[in-house]
Parts: C-alpha cells; sequence; structure tokens
C-alpha cells in the first residue's frame, strides 16, 4: 500500500487537518481557561475586602434596655429615644485578618485590650489603635457608612454594641456592594 502524496502549497490533508482541528480546541481552551483564572482572581479580591478573614467574634452578654435612657454625667452624654439592644463581645483578630466592609445600627465602642487595629473609613482616610499608640486604644463607630478593621499583627478587643430594638438583635450589615480601597 502506498502512503499518501504529500500535501501540495495550500491543500491540507485528511490526518493533517484532524491535527489542525485539536490544536485549535486547544488554543480556544486555553483562552477559556485563562479568562476563567483572570475572573476568579478579581472575585477573590473582592470577597478578601468585603467578607471577615481571621476575625472570630465571641458574644459574652446581650440585653436590651427597654425604657429611653437619658444619661449626661461629668460631661458625657448617654441618650436613646426608643428601646435598644445591647451586646458585649470579644473579637479576635488573626494576624492579617479584617472585617470585611460592613457598617452597624446605632454606635460600636471598641477597645484594643492588646495588638493594633487600623479601622479604614469608607473615604479611604485610616487610623491605627491599640495600647500605647498615639490615636489612643478606643475608637467609636456609627452611621450607614461602611468600614473595614484589620491588624497586621494580630488583636483582641471587647466591643459594645448599642442598636435600635430589632428581633432579632442586628448589630452588623455587611456592605458587599461597596468597592472597597485601592
Amino acid at each position: 500500500m502506498m502512503a499518501p502524496p504529500p500535501a501540495k502549497h495550500g491543500r491540507i490533508l485528511q490526518g493533517e487537518e484532524k491535527v489542525l482541528r485539536v490544536l485549535g480546541s486547544r488554543k480556544k481552551w486555553s483562552a477559556v481557561l485563562a479568562g476563567v483564572g483572570v475572573f476568579a482572581t478579581f472575585v477573590t479580591v473582592a470577597l478578601a475586602t468585603h467578607t471577615p478573614f481571621n476575625f472570630t467574634t465571641t458574644p459574652l452578654g446581650t440585653g436590651n434596655l427597654v425604657d429611653d435612657v437619658k444619661q449626661n454625667s461629668d460631661r458625657v452624654k448617654f441618650q436613646t429615644k426608643d428601646p435598644t439592644d445591647v451586646r458585649v463581645a470579644r473579637i479576635d483578630i488573626a494576624p492579617g485578618g479584617n472585617s470585611g466592609w460592613h457598617h452597624h445600627p446605632g454606635i460600636v465602642i471598641v477597645t484594643v485590650a492588646s495588638g493594633s487595629v487600623t479601622f479604614t473609613h469608607s473615604d479611604c482616610t485610616s487610623k491605627t489603635y491599640g495600647p500605647g499608640l498615639p490615636n489612643g486604644a478606643v475608637f467609636v463607630e456609627g452611621g450607614d457608612e461602611p468600614a473595614r478593621a484589620s491588624s497586621t499583627t494580630g488583636a483582641t478587643n471587647y466591643v459594645t454594641f448599642v442598636a435600635p430594638h430589632a428581633n432579632p438583635p442586628v448589630f452588623r450589615i455587611d456592605d458587599h456592594d461597596f468597592p472597597g480601597c485601592p
């Protein structure tokens, strides 16, 4: 049996056609896989800045104030106009951890007991808090603007949440749609 004659310029033999189809499909699959890889990277980066990571909240106590509160003592004022929910919690942030972008109904008072916490506002300004640091070891959160707490060294925090009454109580709202800071 004789082998088929070699292809002339501009003509492709049957076996060569099959090889070219396989090579063409490999290029398409490579392009698809590269596109999936790029998309996955963007999703990972987006979720990494919006989802708590190495951030553990342990509630220590939850209760409610059923009556309005009006306290004004020694230049400190505390007032509620309706029933409120109160929670005290310990929040541990492991090295490299963060809270993800979020906000709180009502107010939150955070005491950094050990380590340091960098609190970043939605305008991308930030301050670092911790024992012995220039900004002190306490900060206050509140309002509808997204914010993020992170720690490069790790931190232990004791946090008091005071929020409008809800059933069940709501102390945190994740801001998945906030684009974050560069």
